[in-house]
């Protein structure tokens, strides 16, 4: 007996949070957030250890609003994203506690590099999983 199995390249019918107006709230805020700390710390508004908390915070938002949205609609960035991007704000947040120690420009270009290569994996693999 075979049991009825959806393929994966099918998209999900449960919820996608992708479309207006969830992608302001759990995407759209914390790039405000990240864009907005950046400018002030340039104007010397913030502190270098403040901007790292909204970083890391906005990171972690973004990074739980992909693992609902993985979980939910089964698109395979979301499910890397959603995994990797917390992951990396847990070490920016080491970083701020000084255990351990990097540039900021390294936590982006992690950000960067996890983000595209979710992409590439999504392209060269499979949509959904």
């Amino acid at each position: 007996m075979e049991l009825p199995v959806r393929p994966s390249s099918q998209p999900s019918s449960r919820r996608n949070y992708e479309p207006a107006p969830w992608c302001y709230l759990l995407w759209g805020v914390p790039a405000v957030l990240v864009i907005g700390t950046g400018a002030a710390y340039g104007a010397s508004v913030l502190s270098l250890a403040l901007r790292g908390v909204v970083w890391v915070t906005a990171v972690a938002w973004a990074g739980i609003g992909c693992l609902v949205n993985g979980r939910s609609c089964g698109r395979v960035h979301w499910r890397i994203d959603g995994v990797l991007f917390p992951i990396l704000s847990i070490v920016g947040a080491l970083n701020l506690l000084s255990v351990i120690s990097f540039d900021w420009n390294l936590f982006w270009l992690a950000f960067v590099a996890i983000l595209v290569g979710s992409f590439v994996a999504e392209y060269a693999w499979r949509k959904y999983s």
